[in-house]
């Protein structure tokens, strides 16, 4: 008797998964596996002599700074555009996604992010400023405040 009951459930909850597994809705959000590009720090980061060329070159780049208003006011590299990492995914439409772009910080960290955040969001040729604003006035600007 038990045996029965055993197989009849058994039957009831293939049968029920079965239509479960029909009417099963497509995920709204990509795994985090399925979303993250693979994204290597290294292949994305620009040292400051590579960058200090660029400039010297007159090579056409968009030079973005991730900082705050009140950091960019003590510090920054000429030609930047400010926008803070927190106002970029609200503020990325000002930025061409076909034009290269460095990103700097003030150590090179969030910087780091706001490369990612940017590839993530279609952005090709973005590179992260190693070091940030820092290493640049310690090896190239002696200028620029340190703080």
């Amino acid at each position: 008797m038990l045996k029965l009951l055993q197989h009849i459930l058994r039957g009831f909850l293939d049968k029920i998964q079965g239509d479960v597994d029909k009417y099963r809705l497509p995920k709204a959000v990509p795994s985090a596996e399925e979303a993250i590009v693979p994204f290597n720090p290294n292949e994305y980061g620009i040292l400051p002599q590579a960058l200090k060329q660029m400039m010297d070159e007159g090579k056409d780049f968009i030079l973005l700074d991730v900082r705050e208003q009140h950091e960019y006011k003590m510090a920054h590299i000429e030609g930047t555009k400010l926008i803070p990492i927190g106002e970029i995914p609200h503020r990325a439409t000002e930025l061409n996604p076909y034009a290269e772009i460095v990103v700097y910080c003030h150590h090179g960290i969030r910087s780091l992010d706001a490369t990612y955040l940017l590839q993530q969001i279609g952005f090709k040729h973005v590179s992260s400023l190693v070091g940030g604003i820092d290493r640049w006035s310690r090896e190239i600007d002696p200028s620029i405040i340190q703080y």
